[in-house]
């Protein structure tokens, strides 16, 4: 009977750390939240949601805003700037840091997690469909 209930207490940490949200923070001292990373796109912080603020390409919050400080690749808050000095930072719910997101291969600690080189590699496309890439890169990859 213990055995069981060591194996489900296992069960049930593994999973809710496996389901942890990632919250990107900028600016230069990151108090600026930029949204969800891995949230549903319906999801009013999502990066992925094209009508919130994190995911229009409007906001001036958002990534895909390329006329801002943080969709701008030549920006230096920016995550597409290969040389940014003050890139985004990956947070986890319980604001655990998770790596830089950033383009900057320099940068000891950035981010090498699948979904951040993906977009990294593919900013460009991105926010063309952003619906069909959260369910590329967020939807079909947890389902592995």
């Amino acid at each position: 009977m213990k055995k069981g209930i060591v194996l489900l207490v296992i069960i049930i940490t593994s999973s809710y750390a496996t389901s942890q949200n990632l919250h990107i923070y900028g600016g230069a001292d990151y108090t600026e939240y930029l949204g969800c990373l891995n949230c549903s796109r319906f999801d009013s912080t999502s990066i992925w949601n094209a009508f919130g603020e994190y995911g229009s390409s409007f906001s001036h919050t958002s990534i895909w805003n390329d006329l801002n400080n943080y969709g701008d690749p030549n920006n230096t808050l920016s995550p597409w700037n290969s040389l940014a000095a003050k890139a985004p930072k990956i947070l986890d719910d319980r604001g655990e840091f998770q790596g830089y997101f950033t383009a900057n291969l320099s940068v000891k600690e950035r981010s090498l997690s699948r979904l951040s080189i993906e977009m990294i590699k593919n900013h460009k496309e991105i926010p063309k469909d952003l619906g069909r890439w959260h369910t590329k890169l967020v939807v079909d990859y947890s389902k592995l």
